[in-house]
C-alpha cells in the first residue's frame, strides 16, 4: 500500500503541475549587431548642382559659339562669364535695338544666376554631408581548435 500511496500522489503532483506550466519554446540564437554611423556626401545636392550648373554653362557655350557680338565670348568662363559679359555690353542703338538688348540682359543675369546657384549646390553637397546608417546583423560561432575552443563573429 506504501507504493501504491507513492505512486498514486506523484502522478496528482505531475498532473497538478502540468496545469501550471506553459508550452517549451526553443531558444533563438542571438545575434549581434552593429551600427555604424557616418557622414559622406550628399549625394543629391551633387547631382543637382551639377544639373544646373551643367544646362546652364550649356547654353552659355552655345550662345557664345553662335555669337557675333565680342561681349559674348566671355560667356565661355563658367560662372563668371555671364557677369563679364553684362558689364561688357555696349549701349543700345535704337528703340528695339534697346528691347532686344534689355531682354539679353535680362538672360544674362538668369544664365549667372543658375551658374552660380549650381556651382553653391556642388559646394554644399560636400559642406553638409549627408548622414547614413549602416546596422550589420552577426553571429558568433564558436569553433574547436586544438585542445581549445575559438569565438568568432560573423557578420
Amino acid at each position: 500500500m506504501n507504493k501504491l500511496a507513492l505512486l498514486t500522489s506523484a502522478a496528482a503532483v505531475a498532473v497538478a503541475t502540468m496545469g501550471f506550466t506553459e508550452a517549451a519554446h526553443a531558444q533563438e540564437r542571438t545575434r549581434d549587431t552593429v551600427t555604424i554611423t557616418d557622414s559622406v556626401p550628399n549625394r543629391g545636392l551633387i547631382w543637382s548642382g551639377v544639373a544646373v550648373l551643367g544646362t546652364t554653362y550649356g547654353i552659355s557655350t552655345v550662345v557664345a559659339t553662335f555669337s557675333d557680338k565680342p561681349a559674348d565670348r566671355a560667356l565661355w568662363v563658367p560662372i563668371a562669364g555671364p557677369w563679364i559679359d553684362l558689364g561688357a555690353r555696349g549701349k543700345c542703338g535704337g528703340d528695339r535695338a534697346c528691347n532686344t538688348e534689355a531682354t539679353n540682359k535680362v538672360l544674362l543675369v538668369a544664365d549667372g544666376l543658375g551658374q552660380a546657384i549650381g556651382a553653391l549646390q556642388i559646394l554644399s553637397g560636400f559642406i553638409f554631408p549627408a548622414k547614413r546608417t549602416v546596422t550589420e546583423v552577426g553571429s558568433v560561432q564558436i569553433i574547436p581548435m586544438g585542445k581549445g575552443l575559438a569565438a568568432r563573429t560573423v557578420f
